[in-house]
């Protein structure tokens, strides 16, 4: 070898070796459990079914990349912590999944099944998911319709209600995400199965 590509292969050594040291780490794919109920489910007559038919996210965390609030305007993207599915839809067949655990068998429509003459729809909106005093906490609505929109139908009905639910805090690991919205989303089932069955 020429002593000036000697030279221009030692110069290029510690790029190399540094560009081995920078690989980036793995990326984690998460997803969300149902979560048990938070008392054994009440005997109860049967209701009408009910569907979840949409699960809506803030759009700061409606993304592939786990985001976590870090502080009061706040907002930590793990780009090596990632959905396995778009959270929306993940969080709809959990919440089903939750749903089924605490109401009377027959009273819940799973997501694609169509939705039986009688049947309900349960359509929730998140408005804010944030930390307080060591608690994981949701600011969520729900709205449950009745009947179908149409030229010769009367119009939907529509009731539901506002609440806050909280959770344990998971840590601070990304895996203390999908833990916290688990919890909250069971959370959220044990006030909504509450509400059903008393009405």
């Amino acid at each position: 070898m020429s002593p000036r590509r000697l030279v221009l292969a030692l110069a290029g050594a510690p790029a190399l070796l540094l560009s081995a040291c920078g690989t980036s780490p793995p990326t984690r794919f998460f997803t969300l459990d149902a979560a048990p109920p938070a008392s054994p489910p009440a005997a109860t007559a049967a209701i009408p079914p009910v569907r979840v038919d949409a699960v809506h996210i803030p759009p700061v965390f409606d993304r592939a990349e786990l985001v976590r609030e870090t502080a009061a305007n706040s907002v930590k993207v793990d780009d090596f912590a990632r959905w396995s599915a778009p959270l929306g839809e993940t969080a709809r067949r959990t919440l089903t999944q939750d749903l089924v655990a605490r109401l009377p068998a027959g009273a819940v429509t799973f997501p694609d099944a169509p939705k039986p003459p009688g049947g309900r729809g349960l359509v929730v909106d998140i408005l804010a998911l944030s930390h307080i005093d060591g608690q994981a906490v949701m600011d969520v609505s729900w709205t449950l319709t009745v009947g179908a929109p149409s030229s010769r139908a009367a119009p939907l009905a529509y009731t539901g209600r506002a609440l806050r639910v909280t959770a344990p805090a998971g840590g601070s690991g990304p895996e203390a995400t999908p833990a916290e919205f688990s919890g909250l989303l069971g959370a959220l089932a044990d006030s909504i199965a509450a509400d059903l069955t008393r009405r």
